[in-house]
């Protein structure tokens, strides 16, 4: 006879105590409560501030960031709940060295750290992600940029003569597209072959092109796309992304992308690790990334089985997902701990879950996580946004702690 849900939350909390190294596991918060310790009322959008001021006023800078940016590669792919450009550089200013980041998504730290002239490196469960964040910070002569071009200015001439959409779609693809985008789109897919650029590009027009709504809505508008407009718009977000990425051209710093688990790496050498982990209970961003995962033709099976924090596993029981959420935050920043040099930084930017009507208070246990690890509390931020893609108000967090140094 299986465990219950009950004796799994129980060993759950068990292993991410022994894991730290503790009696017993970080308390989880109760639903709802505000995050810390708060002696006044809290206005929508008022920051709470603790630690020291000045990194205080820092992190809350970056947390209130909202307008869009264009700069070096930005803005070419879309990515849910992904860093502000802004925000990325600020928080990078606030430590030195290398830079891991073990949840890179669509490359933002990436790119940043790029800029900084500083070493990188990102990591990702998801194929998809790595995609982008590897193309977003590829260095390219213009050789390689008139191939990119060319490769694409190609496959939109074949796609605009494309009549049959592919007959292997499944059900969600076929409902997401109109027969003549579907023809387009595999036009597309079979011109560019595995370039990586090339299929990039093609991923960022996924989405635009279909009916969904966008990338976090999975809902059907029925909007119409006229014929040829998808080869067109493929073309000329590779011209686009063409002229991006000569502006990173001069940018010398080494940047690397791998597909690991940030729970499972085993790294070392690194100044600052710079991150926004998966919220709690808010996206499932496998499944969001249904669409490209069939175009593109990749193995995602192992980001839909390991994925930290998804919706789906709170939906299908809290009690245990919490548990199991706390479990996977404790093994990602042990590992990320061991990452660090002595006097290196931790700095991790996450929201508050929503489970239902229920809150989850994610500074405290990021925060009681980090001072079991033995890291050293410097600064924190909360701030209280507008969420628009879930159409909520959630807190947001940004923390800062510090490995201690040798001796």
């Amino acid at each position: 006879m299986g465990e219950s849900r009950r004796q799994k939350s129980k060993r759950l909390e068990q292993e991410t105590a022994e894991l730290l190294g503790l009696a017993t596991a970080p308390s989880l918060p109760k639903a709802d409560e505000a995050p810390g310790k708060v002696s006044r009322a809290v206005k929508a959008g008022e920051a709470i501030l603790g630690g020291d001021k000045g990194l205080a006023k820092q992190l809350e800078g970056a947390l209130r960031y909202a307008e869009r940016v264009e700069r070096y590669t930005h803005g070419f792919h879309s990515y849910p709940a992904a860093f502000h450009p802004d925000a990325a550089r600020d928080l990078l200013a606030l430590g030195e060295g290398r830079v891991l980041d073990p949840f890179c998504g669509g490359g933002t730290v990436l790119v940043e750290a790029l800029a900084a002239g500083r070493d990188s490196l990102g990591c990702d469960l998801g194929a998809i992600p790595c995609l982008v964040a590897r193309a977003r910070v590829t260095r390219t002569d213009e050789a390689a940029r008139t191939a990119l071009r060319t490769g694409a200015r190609a496959a939109a001439e074949v796609a605009l003569r494309a009549q049959v959409p592919p007959e292997d779609a499944p059900p969600d693809v076929k409902r997401a597209y109109e027969p003549h985008v579907a023809a387009e789109l595999q036009a597309i897919r079979g011109a560019i072959g595995n370039d990586p650029l090339l299929r990039a590009v093609f991923s960022a027009i996924l989405v635009k092109v279909s009916r969904r709504t966008s990338d976090t809505h999975q809902a059907l508008t029925e909007d119409e796309r006229p014929e040829g407009t998808t080869a067109t718009l493929f073309h000329k977000k590779a011209r686009e992304f063409a002229r991006m990425l000569e502006t990173i051209e001069p940018l010398l710093a080494p940047c690397r992308v791998h597909r690991e688990d940030a729970r499972e790496l085993r790294l070392d050498g690194f100044g600052m690790v710079v991150t926004s982990p998966p919220y709690p209970g808010v996206y499932d961003y496998a499944p969001i990334q249904s669409l490209r995962r069939y175009w593109l033709g990749v193995d995602d099976s192992s980001t839909l089985r390991d994925e930290i924090g998804s919706r789906r596993s709170f939906r299908a029981g809290r009690a245990e997902a919490l548990a199991a959420w706390r479990a996977d935050t404790g093994k990602w920043m042990k590992a990320a701990s061991r990452a660090l040099e002595p006097g290196g930084r931790l700095c991790v930017v996450v929201g508050d879950g929503q489970v239902g009507a229920k809150r989850i208070d994610s500074w405290t246990v990021h925060d009681e996580v980090a001072r079991a690890l033995g890291l050293r509390w410097l600064a924190r931020a909360s701030v209280e946004r507008q969420d628009v893609g879930l159409g909520t108000v959630r807190w947001e967090h940004a923390g800062l702690w510090e490995k201690a140094t040798a001796g």
